[in-house]
């Protein structure tokens, strides 16, 4: 149920191509494909994309519907030495995989180059290639080292492959953050905070 009182379709009933279930989600269609976490492995096919669908109107609702909506919640995260934005109900999380990656690199700092002119968090703008808002809009998601990483349309073969650490995926992912490296449609440096696909494996 949405904040104006209006329900969203868990199942609208559509047979539905892999396509179509990114351009008109609904909420079954968000958890058709079970996100995996641990250790990493490629995908199984190009369109074993866990956590890529998502359902417009329950971002918007939770998160804010305009960027001036969104912009009220961002709120301070430090890390790195950097201050970057996100979004008040997402803060916690940040906060303690901020801590996990801080320890990580306390021991280890061949993982530094990973977070060197990272991609950033909040960013109003579509999905490249779509009208669907991305994710980034909302606060909730964290790009790594464009130059350490992989995205699927820089490859027309769309041949999977990845650079980011285990122990990198681990830290994200023990806080409920999606990994983009576990997309067919992959796009590596791309961490998101998706809680509800933890909780429903």
């Amino acid at each position: 149920m949405l904040p104006e009182g209006r329900a969203l379709a868990w199942d609208d009933g559509r047979a539905k191509t892999a396509d179509e279930r990114l351009e008109h989600a609904d909420l079954e269609d968000t958890l058709a494909i079970p996100y995996r976490a641990g250790p990493i492995v490629a995908p199984a096919s190009a369109d074993d994309d866990p956590g890529r669908v998502r359902v417009s109107e329950l971002f918007e609702a939770t998160y804010g519907a305009s960027r001036a909506a969104v912009l009220k919640q961002l709120v301070p995260w430090k890390f790195g030495g950097k201050t970057l934005t996100v979004h008040r109900k997402a803060l916690a999380a940040f906060t303690r995989v901020g801590a996990r990656l801080e320890a990580l690199l306390a021991k280890d700092q061949g993982l530094a180059p990973y977070f060197e002119g990272m991609g950033g968090t909040f960013v109003w703008r579509p999905i490249a290639g779509t009208h669907r808002q991305s994710s980034h809009s909302f606060g909730v998601s964290l790009d790594l080292s464009p130059a350490r990483s992989a995205y699927w349309r820089n490859d027309p073969k769309l041949r999977w492959r990845n650079e980011i650490p285990q122990a990198i995926v681990d830290a994200f992912e023990a806080e409920r953050f999606a990994w983009g490296g576990r997309w067919g449609h992959y796009d590596t440096m791309h961490f998101e905070w998706r809680p509800e696909l933890f909780e429903c494996r």
